[in-house]
């Protein structure tokens, strides 16, 4: 299903004269960032992680919501507890 999404995608911007969707990427990458965001639309995802700016621009025009990691919650902090075996006076 992801093929056949990836597949009309492609023909919808190539119809619009512009094959490569905007990005200035290499045609490789180019080619992956459009499989993730196939795969996430074809499994109906509605947001996706990421810092990647090219791959942002494709999953907006696609309707997708992009977070980027810097905006996620940090875990909560872990007390470490460290024994000390020394000598004692």
């Amino acid at each position: 299903m992801a093929a056949i999404e990836l597949a009309a995608i492609e023909v919808e911007d190539r119809g619009m004269g512009d094959k490569r969707g905007g990005s200035t990427g290499i045609w490789t990458k180019i080619r992956f960032d459009r499989q993730i965001v196939a795969i996430a639309r074809t499994n109906k995802a509605s947001r996706i992680y990421s810092d990647d700016v090219d791959l942002t621009k494709f999953a907006i025009k696609l309707g997708i919501e992009v977070v980027p990691t810097w905006e996620l919650p940090l875990p909560p902090a872990k007390q470490i507890t460290m024994e000390y075996e020394g000598k004692q006076e």
